[in-house]
């Protein structure tokens, strides 16, 4: 093992945020060193992708070993919430499909390709300590999983991809704010032999309200589907007192008849899993010389299937932010400050929208009006009329709205305005204050319209003299007018006054 005494760039964390920080890196002729606790590849749980992932894939030059790899073709989502259904597909995007996959075998396809790309990559060790220079980190002590060896490795820049346990934002930032909106729990298990819901498009991700919580069913082949049971903490808590874990389990599925068809022929072929407290988001997302990326920065909740569209986001955002930097194109406070907006501003945006659906006695025209609202006029529309609010919702939850707007200056700035509007609060102390008021505004609203007439309920709500410092610097900051590039390298532009279409030079295929 010769991990080295340095590296220009050290990346902790070989999952997508890890390893897709780390290839877009290496792709610029940085010199970048992976370090991966876990021998990979290691479980995870199963994951529904977004559309978003399609380009980002292309970015990383790994597209055609996805495709031929045999994941499941994932073309729309099928809802079954509250007393309503409907299903969304992405025929009119440019990518019409995303995939299902195991996250075992998607990540170590991810992180071999970082070291194809010229990434060097370590499994097996973990990263002890870091050092500091003031607020710096400039140095991180290792040591071998199971083995005797350790060193430490010196560095001029930092990616902290290290997941939950964030060892940035928890041991040394303190700066983790858990989401007591949420507080959900999460049990999940594999099932075999079922049968994936037959509603138009293939291998739909299926999710379903339940009184209890909701239910998900993500086919990861022909046969085999990873389903999972939401509930909150406290309901979960009072169940433990009665029930085993597989009883609450499975009484949460006997609640949907889609879900009893689903499984009606089937086996639980794995043990079951539980995860709880996993929404939060670090107030601090970079600083000097580090960048957190994924979930080391933020989670939100499985709800919307935002995790590995967030983490592989905010991996090509702190790629394009710290590139601009080491080339001296951006001076370092300002790409910093443009990735702590970007990543902050898309983590509420997923947040408000997901904590809407918490309340399942409203209809979807509700659903859709709250996306239209976080959805700048200018991305994701592909020329549909704004009051064409389900086209506008499925855009979203596809994630290239988040795509789109970070390589548009003025869409971004746009973005950033959409979604202060909607929060309209006046103290960032309690996210979970945030999230409930904010939510319970667009209720009281909703019901001042007629539920059931898309075209009154997608009108504009917005009050006057609220500022942006939800997102970390106020409308006149210098990172409104910047954008990512990625053709013919991954950077930060800054838009010109003369430009009129700063998205012409930027090579997307959403």
């Amino acid at each position: 093992m010769n991990i080295g005494s340095s590296t220009q760039i050290l990346v902790i964390g070989g999952g997508p945020a890890g390893s897709t920080t780390a290839t877009l890196l290496a792709r610029e002729g940085f010199d970048v060193t992976l370090l991966e606790r876990e021998y990979f590849p290691r479980y995870h749980i199963g994951e529904s992708l977004l559309i978003s992932v399609q380009p980002i894939l292309d970015l990383l030059g790994v597209r055609d070993e996805i495709e031929n790899h045999g994941f499941q073709k994932k073309k729309g989502v099928f809802w079954e919430w509250g007393d309503e259904h409907w299903l969304f597909n992405w025929e009119n995007l440019a990518y019409n499909y995303t995939f299902h996959v195991k996250r075992e075998e998607f990540d170590h396809i991810l992180l071999k390709n970082a070291e194809l790309k010229g990434v060097k990559v370590f499994q097996g060790i973990q990263v002890k300590g870091i050092a500091f220079d003031g607020s710096r980190p400039i140095s991180a002590n290792w040591s071998e999983v199971g083995g005797n060896e350790s060193g430490e490795i010196k560095f001029d820049y930092l990616i902290d991809a290290s997941g939950r346990s964030g060892i940035m934002a928890n041991k040394y930032l303190n700066s983790i704010k858990y989401m007591k909106a949420f507080q959900n729990v999460a049990i999940w298990g594999y099932w075999n032999n079922t049968v994936i819901p037959q509603v138009g498009v293939e291998g739909p991700l299926s999710i379903c309200s339940i009184p209890e919580g909701w239910l998900w069913g993500i086919p990861l082949s022909k046969k085999t589907m990873s389903i999972g049971l939401v509930m909150h903490k406290k309901l979960f808590t009072e169940y433990k007192k009665k029930y085993s874990l597989e009883e609450i389990y499975k009484n949460g599925m006997s609640k949907a008849s889609l879900f009893q068809d689903i499984v009606a022929s089937a086996e639980l072929t794995s043990s079951l899993r539980v995860e709880t407290d996993y929404s939060y988001l670090s107030e601090e997302l970079t600083g000097p010389g580090y960048f957190l990326v994924g979930d080391a920065g933020c989670f939100i909740d499985p709800l919307l299937s935002s995790g590995v569209h967030l983490a592989m986001h905010s991996g090509l955002l702190a790629a394009a932010s710290l590139s601009s930097t080491i080339k001296k194109e951006i001076e370092e406070k300002i790409a910093n400050e443009f990735y702590q907006r970007s990543y902050r501003g898309h983590f509420f945006r997923w947040a408000l929208l997901v904590s809407t659906f918490y309340d399942v006695n409203k209809r979807k025209e509700n659903y859709f009006w709250a996306a239209q609202q976080l959805t700048p006029d200018e991305v994701g529309t592909l020329g549909m009329h704004k009051s064409d609010m389900k086209r506008v919702f499925a855009t979203l939850v596809s994630g290239v709205v988040d795509f789109e707007a970070v390589q548009d200056a003025k869409t971004l700035e746009n973005t950033t305005q959409c979604i202060t509007n909607y929060i309209n609060d006046d103290s960032e102390d309690d996210l979970a204050k945030i999230l409930e008021s904010s939510k319970k505004r667009v209720f009281e609203y909703l019901d001042k319209v007629k539920q059931k007439d898309p075209l009154a309920a997608s009108q504009r709500y917005h009050k006057s003299g609220f500022e942006t410092f939800m997102l970390g610097l106020d409308s006149t900051s210098a990172v409104n007018n910047m954008y990512v590039v990625t053709n013919p390298s991954i950077g930060l532009a800054k838009k010109q006054h003369s430009e009129q279409s700063p998205c012409a030079t930027v090579t997307s295929n959403i």
